[in-house]
Formats: C-alpha cells, sequence, structure tokens
C-alpha cells in the first residue's frame, strides 16, 4: 500500500538501511487503516478533489472543491463536518509543504 508520500513502510525501512540511516519514527510512512474513519474519509477526498494552480507561476493555491458533495455521497460519508475539518487542515499543511519545497527549488535555481 502507498501513502501520500508516495513511499510504504517497506520502502522507507529499505532505504533507510541503504542509506545507512537510523529510522526516525516521524518520518515513517503510516498506514491509512491505523487512522480513524473520519480521517481516512478526508484523505479520500483530498487526493480525489483536483488540485488548483495560480496562473503562469503554478503556484499550489488549494483544492477545486466543486466535486466535493459528489465524492462524499459516492463514498457515503457520514460526520461529514468533522471529515470537511480535517480536509480543511490537511489543505493547510500541503500548501506549508508545497511552499517550503518552491522556496527550496528557487534557493537552487539561483
Amino acid at each position: 500500500m502507498l501513502f501520500a508520500g508516495g513511499m510504504n513502510i517497506e520502502q522507507y525501512l529499505q532505504m533507510c538501511e541503504q542509506m545507512g540511516w537510523e529510522p526516525k519514527e516521524e518520518e515513517i510512512p503510516k498506514d491509512p487503516s491505523d487512522l480513524s474513519y473520519n480521517v481516512q474519509c478526508a484523505l479520500v477526498l483530498f487526493n480525489s478533489l483536483p488540485d488548483m494552480y495560480a496562473g503562469m507561476s503554478g503556484t499550489w493555491v488549494g483544492k477545486d472543491y466543486s466535486g466535493l458533495k459528489s465524492i462524499i455521497d459516492i463514498y457515503q460519508m457520514d460526520n461529514q463536518k468533522e471529515i470537511f475539518t480535517l480536509l480543511k487542515l490537511a489543505e493547510v499543511e500541503y500548501g506549508k509543504w508545497y511552499a517550503e519545497q518552491q522556496k527550496q527549488q528557487e534557493a537552487l535555481s539561483k
């Protein structure tokens, strides 16, 4: 099973072994099945909704929520308010990560 970062637990541990790194608990990919139902639903939504980018700069500006209700209905999600709150938290965290990646990319290009 692949995780948000594109790496599963076994791949992470193998990479650490090959690189001679000590695995860090906070960096070990989490198995989505260990997460609560609401968190799993929020991740389904986050991964299903398309990303939006600002014009020519290509800056990520968030998720396109136009299909949100349809996805919620397809998966028959309960606790929609809490799931939406978790989805927004995921979007904020991804936005922070994306901004950091952009800064690093800009620093490398100078």
